[in-house]
């Protein structure tokens, strides 16, 4: 739908008492401050939605006299004529005071300001009215593409919203499918309605476990506290020492007690040797895979950022290039319109002397000879001035030409240097992309060649220590095998192994304790299995935030490609890596907030471009403070254009 604003006429309407004006496609309206431009605008939107183009319902339509009290008993009125695809309309509005003399009263009051309507001189109710300019275009959407402005000044949950309508349908499940990484979120995305779903999934699994890890210490603690006081290691020393002499009896039996006591101490050691060796290894493996992890993801982030570079300048130089090219167009066209100037001349054909002024009109006899030169002295005055005036006038417009194609001349030679700067920008980061790449894919071969568990196989100390362990169990077994207890020793050993029941009766009382130690190991395991199960959790919610960081991306692009100028941030990287919604516009990078009033325009008719093309809908563009913009940096809209300008003119100019 493509609606035009073809008249506008407003009586009584704030500070104007009376004016009609007639558009066209390109108007622009010039006055000093408060004479009155904005509140054609205001006029107009009135008519169409009750409110003001700032959107305040409740605003002083009413003129007021020098004393600034409301003049009353005249009628506001604001009629429009528009054109809505090819088809004219009128829309009249009129406001009238309701004054009511009560019996008894002196004086009548006022009792409210009814409204009035008309479509095309035919009365409408409000309810109508209301229901035929919905139909034409919704009041949101109509300040969005009317008001260069008013998009960026709405809610940025509002301006997301709108945008998201701009993305081309990629769903989740493709995008996941297009990058083996995402191989393990596969199945969760195509159970799950969403990916606010799957990341609740896991973060409830994580905030589950977690809370159980936490718990685990205080629950080994409080089975430490139930172990009983008895000094165990007492019985334990006595024990130990009674099965030492026990021992010794058996080795003065055997002859062979002192070799197995050697072997089995060597035995010890070398278990806690192999043992400690492994684990020094595994620690340096799993450190390994984690500095792989940060290269990588170092690497990716300095794509990105080249990439995002990249792309932002590629949208400049294609900007300065249609700019250029318009510049020189126009360039050109001054260039004949120089010659064209240039080659004008003075009409004498214009300025032939009446010999009819020599006679008298109302005798009919000539003048004097005198009175004759006088007439003919005056003409020829008259015609010099008038050619010195074409002369001049001549000269300067030649001088505003040449300057005009100056301007467009040192414009152009500055795009072309800013061009110049920005390929060389794109070429230093499509270098840093291709670095970052071959660094990304390198460090992700080195962690495919990384083994699941460590490689034992290349160390020869580890080796020879398990070969020896192995040597020494085969010794100490085969020791054990071949003693025979002699029978002068039995005796002496009875007697000892009837203290050592004794000793173990005592100990068995503290048997609880022993419990109590495998029951705190058991917890220690849990809290090993459980402190993986808290890792995986994190594991699978660092890679849906992944996935959801390369699915803003591509989110990002296909939103920012609909635009020239703009460019929309959708989301932050919060300290924690996770991703934030926003909605920030930028022009080149810069804060659309900093932006000075011109460039804030040349952004918002980017915006509105592209929203009217997304609705399909075009409507009237007011431009206020159109002052701050040039002509050369007004892009070109499919829209009519309406320019609000400040200017030295007392009274309303339009042009």
């Amino acid at each position: 739908m493509k609606i035009k604003l073809k008249t506008l006429v407003i009586e009584n309407f704030k500070g104007i008492k009376a004016l009609s004006v007639d558009f066209a496609d390109n108007t622009e309206i010039k006055g000093i401050n408060a004479s009155g431009k904005t509140t054609i605008f205001d006029g107009f939107t009135w008519l169409l939605f009750n409110k003001n183009s700032a959107g305040e319902e409740k605003f002083n339509v009413r003129p007021l006299d020098v004393n600034g009290n409301t003049v009353d008993n005249v009628e506001i009125k604001v009629v429009a004529t528009l054109d809505v695809d090819g088809k004219e309309v009128e829309l009249s509005k009129v406001q009238k005071q309701n004054w009511v003399k009560h019996r008894g009263a002196e004086k009548a009051v006022l009792e409210g300001n009814p409204n009035s309507y008309e479509i095309d001189g035919y009365p409408k109710s409000e309810k109508d009215f209301k229901s035929y300019i919905s139909e034409l275009v919704a009041e949101d959407l109509f300040k969005m593409i009317t008001n260069p402005q008013y998009f960026t000044s709405m809610k940025w949950q509002d301006q997301r919203k709108t945008l998201m309508q701009l993305v081309s349908e990629v769903s989740d499940l493709e995008i996941a499918q297009g990058n083996e990484k995402y191989a393990l979120l596969i199945p969760e995305i195509e159970k799950a309605s969403c990916l606010d779903d799957i990341k609740a999934k896991f973060q409830k699994a994580f905030t589950e476990w977690n809370k159980k890890l936490k718990e685990i210490p205080a629950r080994i603690d409080e089975v430490s506290k139930m172990k009983c006081d008895i000094n165990v290691a007492e019985q334990e020393l006595a024990k130990a020492d009674l099965e030492k002499r026990i021992a010794e009896v058996d080795d003065k039996i055997s002859n062979s007690g002192t070799a197995v006591d050697s072997l089995c101490s060597e035995s010890i050691e070398l278990q806690f040797a192999i043992n400690g060796m492994y684990t020094e290894q595994n620690d340096k493996l799993i450190h390994q895979k984690r500095e792989f992890e940060n290269q990588k993801s170092k690497a990716q982030s300095d794509f990105n950022d080249a990439h995002l570079v990249v792309h932002s300048a590629e949208c400049q130089i294609k900007n300065n290039e249609e700019l250029i090219k318009q510049e020189d167009e126009k360039r050109l066209a001054l260039g004949d319109r120089y010659k064209e100037v240039f080659a004008s001349s003075f009409d004498d054909s214009k300025w032939v002397f009446d010999e009819n002024s020599t006679v008298c009109s109302l005798c009919g006899q000539t003048y004097p000879s005198d009175k004759i030169e006088s007439i003919k002295a005056d003409f020829e005055l008259k015609k010099a001035n008038a050619k010195e005036k074409f002369e001049s006038d001549k000269s300067s417009k030649l001088d505003d030409i040449e300057k005009q194609g100056l301007e467009y001349k040192n414009h152009i030679e500055s795009l072309k240097r800013e061009n110049e700067e920005l390929q060389k920008k794109i070429e230093e980061n499509k270098a840093i992309e291709t670095t970052a790449m071959a660094e990304k894919n390198r460090v992700s071969k080195l962690m495919e060649e990384l083994p699941e568990k460590p490689d034992m196989s290349g160390n020869e100390e580890y080796l020879q220590k398990q070969a020896r362990y192995e040597v020494v169990q085969k010794q100490i077994a085969d020791l054990k095998s071949s003693n025979n207890a002699a029978d002068e020793f039995k005796e002496e050993r009875k007697n000892l192994v009837a203290e050592l029941d004794s000793v173990k009766d005592i100990i068995s009382k503290a048997s609880k304790n022993v419990e109590i130690d495998s029951r705190i190991e058991e917890l220690e395991n849990e809290q090993k299995e459980v402190a993986q199960k808290v890792a995986d959790q994190e594991q699978m919610i660092y890679l849906l935030e992944e996935f959801i960081r390369e699915k803003m991306m591509i989110i990002s692009d296909s939103v920012n490609k609909h635009f020239k100028t703009v460019n929309f941030k959708l989301f932050t990287i919060q300290l924690n890596g996770g991703l934030k919604e926003t909605c920030e516009c930028t022009v080149n990078g810069i804060p659309y907030s900093t932006l000075n009033s011109g460039h804030r325009i040349v952004a918002g008719l980017d915006i509105i471009s592209s929203l009217s093309e997304l609705y399909g809908v075009e409507a009237p563009i007011f431009i206020d403070n159109a002052e701050s913009i040039n002509e050369f940096n007004l892009p070109k809209m499919d829209a009519q254009m309406i320019l609000l300008s400040v200017s030295d003119d007392k009274e309303l100019v339009v042009q």
